[in-house]
């Protein structure tokens, strides 16, 4: 009786997925989510069960007196309300993390930058950073730089580990949480940015996706499937 109640629940649930995949493409059941919205100051006059360690950003800390944590996206050297000075840097180093006994995953980031006013030049004026080894753009037009090679200031990011052009995996191992290592350490604030230049409640926003690396869908290949529901995801979070 009881496997045949867990065969009609099967049945139900193919379905169910079925009818929410029909127009969205491949439907992904094994994902997870997470935004950490920073907000700046101008001044006026999946969960891994421990942090990363801040000087080893791809390993798991080591501090007993601090292991809790309630999410996949870290920034151990953010600092809140972190003022920003023209020609400077600012401590701000995302880096994402999944449980010991997660399954392999791809990784994503997406970077929203909120902090300059719209208008002529302003690209020249908006906080930009430079991706750490690791990571790449999952295409030239998901990103956008400054103008300049490697100055992104927003986009889809990818974490590819070994430097090649496709996601890699995120793999826990040896009873320890994996992480992906920092996207970026530092965000540079333009010397040509001035006060007048900001929005009201400046921010930088970085949301993370994590697509489970078994889920192949109606590709042939799961990391091409991983790359395309992420595509799919970071235009919600463009338009939030």
């Amino acid at each position: 009786m009881e496997n045949k109640k867990k065969k009609r629940y099967g049945i139900v649930a193919a379905l169910l997925l079925l009818v929410l995949a029909a127009g969205v493409g491949t439907y992904a059941w094994l994902t997870a989510t997470q935004s950490l919205k920073n907000e700046f100051t101008v001044g006026s006059i999946g969960k891994p069960e421990v942090k990363p360690d801040p000087d080893h950003p791809d390993k798991p800390g080591t501090d007993p007196t601090n292991p809790s944590v309630d999410g996949y996206l870290f920034e151990t050297k953010w600092v809140k309300g972190s003022k920003m000075i023209p020609d400077t840097n600012i401590d701000k180093n995302p880096n994402v993390g999944i449980g010991k006994d997660s399954d392999s995953s791809y990784v994503f980031v997406y970077v929203k930058n909120a902090i300059v006013k719209d208008g002529e030049g302003a690209l020249a004026k908006t906080p930009y950073f430079n991706l750490n080894n690791g990571w790449k753009p999952v295409a030239a037009d998901q990103v956008k730089t400054n103008g300049s090679e490697g100055q992104y200031v927003s986009g889809l990011f990818m974490y590819t580990a070994d430097g090649t052009d496709a996601p890699a995996k995120l793999t826990p191992a040896n009873g320890k949480a994996a992480y992906t290592g920092e996207l970026f350490s530092t965000v540079h604030i333009p010397a040509a940015m001035n006060s007048t230049d900001v929005v009201e409640n400046p921010a930088m926003t970085v949301s993370c996706y994590i697509f489970g690396a078994d889920q192949k869908g109606d590709k042939t290949d799961a990391a091409v499937n991983a790359v395309e529901q992420a595509k799919a995801w970071a235009k919600t979070q463009a338009q939030a």
